[in-house]
């Protein structure tokens, strides 16, 4: 799924669509993007849907505003603005190449599932600082592999919105490297960072974790606890959280 598809209006109308325009641009823009919350690893999830497995941890992408004769009050509505969207794609791991699509006997599939375009969140980080967040706590990846996620910010303008007519990319930013695992080789979930349960604390919509981290113990082989991969502490009420179902709780010996 392609930033420009996402930002363009549906073909409803039978109007004549005008002459198709170029992709967009990175515009000059006051406005910057960091990945405030990398992603460390993920399982692939194959080509079921039922499978999925999120990528951990949830990436965080933080927006600024960088103009010195805007007053506190005006950067402040800016942060604010509701029509301000982040889209993710999957890149390789040196981030040249987009990595979205599959092979050819796959073509039908993209490699990243989940929603990928995340609206503004805005609260205090785990440092009692306010800021604007956008985050993607519901994204999978089919394969194994090292790969980079692409951030990139869209501010539409619904009043001038119309069929045909595409927005300006006004920054972007890679995240670092991070591993896809298969099955066997993953090395687990880990706990939720301060930033996340701050963020959720607030009503962001976004889980919490335990954390299933694989630790070396006497009789476990690669250095598995003995537990299930798929033990985790998810809440299943947030919305747009990849639905796995609960295990049993076990019962003593």
């Amino acid at each position: 799924m392609s930033i420009s598809n996402i930002l363009s209006s549906d073909n409803t109308s039978n109007q004549p669509l005008p002459p198709p325009m170029a992709s967009p641009q990175v515009a000059s823009s006051i406005h910057r993007i960091t990945v405030r919350q990398q992603p460390y690893a993920a399982r692939s999830c194959g080509f079921g849907e039922r499978d999925r497995r999120v990528i951990d941890p949830p990436p965080i992408v933080q927006l600024t505003i960088h103009d010195d004769s805007l007053s506190k009050s005006e950067v402040s509505q800016l942060l604010r603005h509701q029509f301000s969207v982040v889209h993710c794609s999957i890149w390789d791991d040196k981030g040249e190449k987009d990595m979205s699509s599959m092979p050819e006997d796959f073509r039908q599939q993209r490699r990243l599932m989940g929603t990928l375009v995340a609206s503004p969140f805005v609260g205090l980080d785990e440092n009692g600082e306010e800021g604007c967040f956008f985050c993607f706590p519901d994204l999978s990846c089919r394969t194994p592999g090292s790969f980079r996620l692409k951030f990139a910010l869209v501010v539409l303008d619904p009043i001038n919105m119309r069929t045909g007519t595409k927005s300006d990319i006004l920054a972007t930013v890679f995240s670092e490297p991070f591993q896809v695992y298969n099955a066997k080789d993953f090395p687990g979930m880990k706990a939720s960072t301060q930033l996340t349960k701050r963020l959720k604390e607030q009503g962001c919509l976004i889980s919490i974790k335990k954390g299933n981290e694989k630790r070396d113990t006497p009789g476990s082989s690669r250095g598995g606890t003995g537990k299930d991969d798929d033990d985790y502490d998810e809440d299943d009420s947030d919305e747009g959280s990849a639905k796995w179902p609960r295990k049993k709780a076990r019962r003593s010996a």
